[in-house]
């Protein structure tokens, strides 16, 4: 049955019926039938986002034990759970399962750590999801939610009397005989953790999710295989046939719109589109923290479940080269997909009524998020960056069928295929698309999605555009996670105004947000999709900072702070010692009199010392494995000092 794929930097395992194959990139005999001797079988990885149909198993678990009502609201199963929106009230259990709570997204402080296994991010979970409202009505739409997996783990906690790390090991892996699966609190530090690295080849500290429902997963690729195959029908061995129907049903089946995300309790999708046309039913998840990823396909009436885990790369990938597994086995069984795609057909003219549309869209494509002004010429369409200082400009003909393809200078449709249509629900101006992936090499990936909405006007005083103006193309940096943070490996955004988008802010990961005042913000849309995942709010407040210095602070909802870089103190060569704050970065520009030279350190062990460039790009880091004793300190340039209060750094030259 099995074929040899060449695969980076992974580890891949399929269970198919009672056999199990392993490819993987290490150098190890591929047998025909079977479990390869692979090393790389036993390496084990985050299997990031896919730890959600973990937690959802678990919670399944209790319903099958009569113990949890997926049913019933939120409130029931934590009393303590509420936020800034009466409407949170109506939240249940399914709607935290298949992302249609209406919750913004994420709590991301402290979330990802580099060898560390602190607890701050879940233990402050209801506080900060207390002063957060929602930005859609309960079960309204679907759209991707961290923060409602995090309430699962609190779930099962509640119920079950176990701490969840407890519950996934007596529950799920040793009923598998999964001993490689677990979470940071009880794989930290293990001997066959995937090495992960940084600048190419040098040596990294681990990076641990702390977010354990929602990502916090770790396992080899043939456990998480083996889970998946616990999906197959008749497959009792975690949960009865009918919670795993429930999961495999889309959330919205009596009203299927393709457009809107295809969700069921804890997968991605229970409706992957060439699939369901062939008859095949197959179920996914991916997952990405920074240095590692996944995906966990199941086809459960065919009996196949593909794991590929990765340390490089994205989970894009790992869901092509799963889906080409997938496809082997579905060939050599003689139920070959066919994913031809209709050809597309262009037209002469932009249709009339379609000029009513003109105007800027928060628009997300496989370009990314972006702030587009979108208009009209008598045969193109165009769409231009907004707000980031990089006007790009990307062109889309109309086609024979009403849509608009995304095409090149010389009209050519462009081989990563985007079809985008106009819709217009309940007063507002929203983009549909079907678009696809091409990854050269590993194959292509089709999706359909809500990823437009026009932006209304926003009047607002002369004043409130004046301070934000002020604050518009500034650096700003972040500050207030812990020393072991993932989050100062890209510390750098800054906030853009644009005359283009009166009333408006976008940061430069292209996120927008609504003025209200001079020290508010706050996000406005409302696409159906995971287009809305992550929104945030952010707040300026004038604070005394722990270096003691003086300036504003940009707090945003999901609780990481900021501050403005232009006005942190310079680090000179009359400064030996520098004490730490366990609440706050001790952030430094580095001064003309040592800039271009370098230093060393004597530091304490709970503490970290990054050196950016210029241009904010990390280009040194003691979490780097036997990291050099000389420092680096690039002209212009930024040095981060974290740790621990009490303890303090001893600079030398």
């Amino acid at each position: 049955m099995n074929k040899k794929i060449a695969i980076g930097i992974a580890a891949l395992c399929a269970v198919i019926g009672m056999t199990s194959a392993i490819v993987s990139a290490e150098k190890a005999p591929i047998e025909s039938s079977g479990v390869s001797s692979a090393v790389s079988q036993d390496r084990v990885y985050s299997v990031g986002s896919v730890s959600k149909v973990y937690v959802t198993t678990a919670v399944m678990q209790l319903a099958d034990e009569g113990k949890v009502d997926i049913d019933s609201p939120v409130t029931d199963y934590i009393p303590d759970f509420a936020m800034a929106d009466e409407r949170y009230k109506d939240i249940t259990v399914r709607m935290l399962m298949n992302h249609t709570s209406g919750i913004m997204g994420s709590i991301e402080k402290n979330s990802m750590l580099y060898a560390d296994n602190d607890t701050s991010n879940y233990n402050s979970l209801l506080e900060m999801l207390s002063t957060q409202r929602l930005k859609a009505a309960p079960g309204e739409y679907a759209a991707y939610c961290n923060s409602g997996f995090d309430l699962l783990e609190m779930i099962v906690e509640n119920v079950s009397g176990m701490s969840y790390t407890d519950y996934i090991r007596t529950n799920i892996s040793d009923k598998l005989g999964a001993e490689h699966t677990g979470t940071p609190l009880d794989m930290f530090g293990r001997d066959d953790l995937a090495p992960i690295y940084c600048f190419g080849n040098i040596p990294h500290d681990y990076e641990y999710c702390m977010v354990l429902g929602t990502g916090g997963v770790y396992a080899t690729a043939s456990d998480v295989a083996e889970f998946g195959g616990t999906f197959f029908k008749g497959n009792n061995t975690l949960l009865s046939d009918n919670a795993k129907n429930e999961m495999a049903t889309r959330w919205d089946s009596t009203n299927a719109d393709q457009y809107k995300d295809g969700n069921g309790l804890g997968w991605d999708y229970v409706e992957k589109l060439h699939y369901e046309q062939a008859g095949i039913k197959v179920m996914s998840k991916g997952g990405d923290i920074g240095t590692m990823h996944a995906e966990l396909m199941v086809a459960p009436d065919e009996e196949i479940s593909v794991a590929v885990l990765s340390a490089g790369g994205g989970s894009n990938y790992n869901e092509l080269m799963a889906q080409a597994l997938l496809d082997v086995v579905l060939d050599e069984r003689g139920k070959a997909v066919d994913k031809t795609m209709s050809d597309i057909l262009l037209t002469d003219s932009i249709p009339d009524e379609y000029r009513k549309y003109e105007g800027c869209y928060s628009l997300t494509t496989s370009s990314g998020d972006r702030i587009m002004k979108l208009y009209f010429d008598d045969d193109t369409m165009y769409t231009e960056t907004v707000g980031t200082g990089n006007s790009t400009r990307t062109r889309y003909k109309p086609t024979s069928e009403g849509s608009l393809t995304k095409v090149d200078e010389k009209g050519n449709i462009s081989p990563d295929r985007t079809l985008l249509h106009f819709a217009e629900i309940n007063g507002k101006v929203y983009i549909k698309g079907d678009m696809t992936s091409i990854v050269p090499g590993l194959g292509e990936s089709h999706y359909s999605q809500y990823c437009g909405e026009r932006i209304e006007d926003n009047t607002v005083s002369e004043g409130v555009r004046a301070k934000w103006n002020e604050r518009s193309d500034r650096a700003i940096v972040a500050y207030s996670d812990k020393y072991s943070s993932t989050q100062y490996d890209k510390p750098f955004i800054r906030l853009l105004t644009d005359d283009e988008l009166d009333g408006y802010i976008v940061d430069s990961l292209g996120m927008p947000y609504k003025m209200t005042d001079e020290n508010k913000a706050e996000f406005f849309t409302s696409s159906p999709s995971s287009t809305t995942r992550d929104l945030r709010d952010i707040e300026i407040r004038d604070v005394s900072f722990a270096d003691g210095t003086n300036g504003e602070s940009v707090n945003v909802s999901t609780g990481c702070k900021y501050r403005f870089a232009d006005e942190l103190p310079e680090l000179t060569k009359d400064i030996s010692e520098i004490n730490l704050n366990s609440d706050e970065a001790r952030w430094y520009r580095i001064g003309a009199d040592i800039g271009g030279g370098s230093i060393t350190a004597e530091r304490p062990e709970n503490s970290v010392i990054c050196v950016y460039n210029k241009y904010g790009e990390l280009i040194y880091t003691t979490h780097m494995k036997d990291a050099s004793a000389e420092i680096p300190l690039p002209a212009d340039g930024y040095i981060l000092f974290h740790g621990e209060t009490g303890d303090s750094v001893k600079v030398f030259r």
